[in-house]
């Protein structure tokens, strides 16, 4: 179930991924150097005199064009390393993933077909024959043959479990135990952060065994995950804009829209890791050495390509740009007849005020960004 909903909103309307990824595109840009260092590692390692193949995999590559973006970054950086070296230019073939439900048709269709034009005609400038495919699946499985693979991607994707932790919605007595709670929040039982991190324990491991699988034995891996910098994995900390749904939801329930049942039956599937918890799990499961991470924050208000003049429509954009990740969870357990009093009527009245305004102004997201080869 959660597999066919854990997906972004597609299309490339106004409330869609494709037209508010302009954050998960500075998550991307902020770690850029790492994924430049381990193209030229692999250019030194892969590419002798004559020519050969790199296979690519963006996993969690969503729609819109932040994929190919990035990967003409990297086909540059291919370029000027196999010049300064001279050596010949391979040849890349891109494997772009997500889950069953994304919208591929928008990723790989005629809607984004300016920006791929743009890339190909780079590529063409630059001598590289480029393919491009996409894999339906989930990155917590197998993806790919063994061996197959020389540089693994992802963005803005791991923090996205494989289920809700099991314990928050089949408690043995029958009771809800994260009540008027989406996620990790301060009125959340401690055990509540305990089955979160559980879960992303279980779920990292797996990714990370599947890919050591799948990486040639030269291959590189450079992962950006939203996190958090500090030990305490609370809402307030870490994820600010999910108390946002809560405080809305709670509004939708005093109005009589949603039932407060359904309310405390819902939580979130992801977990915001600190770079600890990821450096533990990496040492933990054992197949791949640290070669460099980075830590880094965004803040929301500088996450737009284009800044309004007026700061409702900022924080318009920045909800949005939430909307975009979260409205097809939100439909799949409440339905979508609460989607227009939520994102019309309730959140803007939120985001109005000016108590609002102030206490988010500086709210940010932690990334974390770390750089893997396989031992």
């Amino acid at each position: 179930m959660l597999e066919r909903n854990l997906h972004m909103l597609g299309g490339t309307g106004e409330s869609s991924y494709a037209a508010n990824s302009t954050l998960q595109k500075r998550y991307a840009a902020g770690a850029m150097f790492l994924v430049k260092e381990a193209m030229e590692s692999l250019v030194h390692v892969m590419i002798p005199t004559s020519e050969t193949l790199l296979v690519f995999a963006d996993l969690g590559c969503s729609t819109g064009a932040n994929a190919f973006v990035t990967h003409s970054s990297i086909m540059g950086t291919i370029s000027k390393t196999c010049k300064k070296l001279d050596r010949p230019m391979p040849e890349i073939q891109l494997l772009l993933n997500d889950l069953p439900g994304n919208d591929f048709n928008t990723l790989l269709g005629p809607a984004l077909s300016s920006y791929k034009e743009r890339i190909s005609e780079s590529m063409r400038e630059i001598g590289v024959s480029f393919y491009t495919a996409a894999v339906s699946g989930s990155f917590y499985t197998k993806l790919f043959p063994k061996r197959s693979v020389h540089f693994i991607y992802s963005c803005a994707s791991l923090h996205w479990l494989s289920q809700v932790p099991f314990g928050l919605s089949n408690a043995t007595d029958g009771t809800v135990i994260n009540r008027r709670s989406l996620w990790i929040s301060n009125r959340s039982p401690p055990i509540v952060s305990r089955l979160y991190l559980e879960q992303f324990q279980r779920d990292f491991s797996l990714f990370l065994k599947h890919r050591c699988e799948e990486l040639h034995s030269e291959g590189r891996m450079t992962l950006i995950i939203p996190g958090r910098f500090g030990a305490n994995a609370l809402t307030e900390e870490s994820a600010p804009w999910i108390s946002w749904y809560e405080d809305g939801l709670q509004d939708l329930v005093s109005k009589g829209i949603v039932k407060a049942a359904d309310v405390n039956s819902f939580n979130v599937p992801f977990y915001y890791p600190s770079m600890a918890e990821v450096k533990s799990i990496i040492h933990t499961e054992g197949s791949f050495e640290i070669i460099n991470d980075h830590a880094y924050e965004i803040l929301y208000t500088n996450c737009l390509d284009v800044i309004p003049a007026d700061t409702d429509k900022i924080w318009e954009k920045i909800i949005n740009i939430s909307r975009a990740v979260l409205e097809p969870l939100l439909v799949s357990h409440f339905g979508d007849s609460i989607i227009q009093p939520l994102f019309s009527s309730t959140l803007p009245k939120m985001y109005a005020k000016e108590s609002f305004k102030e206490k988010y102004k500086l709210a940010s997201q932690a990334n974390l960004a770390i750089s893997l080869k396989k031992k």
